[in-house]
């Protein structure tokens, strides 16, 4: 990939990723829904840029790879200030890292085995659950005060947790579908033009 295309969906993604860092400084600032405000329109642009590029065929392997990049910048960095700030523990930030570096690493594999795989609607699902738990934590102060949650822990934290949970059940469904039975097949199709 020496050059991005940058057309209508990539551009978004492009803005969705800049609007990591704004994100953040306004979650430590304590400007928390000025920080929803943004989040919201990041997540907005992530379901617009997918829209326009499958109705106007604007799909490319650029775009394949940044979208859930931006995605990932996004979730992780923002649980990064919610642990910061002690909204959340930090054994979700370390589960959500280890997964994001499987899910990374996994997509380095593929893309130089030239296996570019786009995500899957259980990915997706489980994308918009994990959004959806974030965009709760913003709101941890009204939530809890609201609805006393169970020690140690806060709804938050247990929305969080939740969403790791599908995460991890998506990334295993991923990996096999994406990861073993392609690189098989791939595998199997190079022994035949090796017989060949």
């Amino acid at each position: 990939m020496n050059r991005i295309s940058l057309n209508v969906p990539n551009v978004l993604t492009l803005f969705r990723s800049a609007l990591v860092p704004v994100t953040v400084i306004l979650i430590f600032y304590g400007l928390t829904m000025a920080a929803f405000a943004t989040y919201v329109v990041a997540c907005a642009t992530d379901l617009l840029d997918g829209i326009i590029a499958r109705k106007f065929n604007m799909i490319t392997e650029e775009g394949i790879l940044l979208d859930p990049l931006a995605d990932k910048l996004m979730a992780v960095f923002v649980i990064v200030a919610f642990v910061s700030i002690g909204v959340v523990p930090a054994f979700i930030l370390i589960i959500l890292l280890i997964k994001e570096a499987l899910m990374i690493g996994g997509g380095v594999f593929l893309y130089y085995r030239k296996i570019v795989t786009p995500s899957n609607a259980f990915g997706k699902i489980a994308t918009v659950i994990l959004n959806t738990a974030m965009g709760f934590a913003f709101f941890y102060k009204q939530i809890d005060a609201f609805w006393p949650p169970p020690p140690f822990l806060n709804w938050p934290s247990i929305f969080l947790s939740f969403a790791l949970f599908i995460m991890i059940v998506a990334l295993f469904q991923y990996a096999y579908f994406n990861l073993f039975r392609k690189f098989r097949n791939q595998r199997k199709e190079e022994k035949l033009s090796d017989n060949n």
